[in-house]
């Protein structure tokens, strides 16, 4: 299992709501190559403070059958209510597997 963690930076906030519409997915590589393509899901906001300082993670259960070697987990975050050539964004952390 991998845990990981991010901070959302300045999000876009609905003018009504006072809101923000954000969805995040998540990504495992190996060699350049996906082994792992989560769904796009909505950013989870209970208990979140600070809008313009979003706090998400979770943890990824990543099974017997990925072979020991080098990893890279990506996070994407769609903000919805952003200028198109602001939408999304992205954040990798490398990782190895041991035996």
């Amino acid at each position: 299992m991998i845990e990981y963690g991010y901070i959302i930076y300045n999000a876009q906030v609905d003018k009504t709501t006072r809101q923000p519409q954000l969805e995040t997915q998540l990504r495992v590589y190996r060699d350049g190559q996906p082994v792992f393509t989560g769904r796009f899901g909505p950013f989870n906001l209970q208990s979140q403070t600070d809008v313009k300082r979003l706090v998400g993670g979770g943890s990824l259960r990543l099974g017997n059958e990925l072979a020991p070697g080098d990893y890279a987990l990506q996070v994407i975050v769609v903000d919805k209510l952003a200028k198109t050539e602001r939408r999304m964004t992205t954040q990798g952390s490398d990782f190895e597997i041991v035996k």
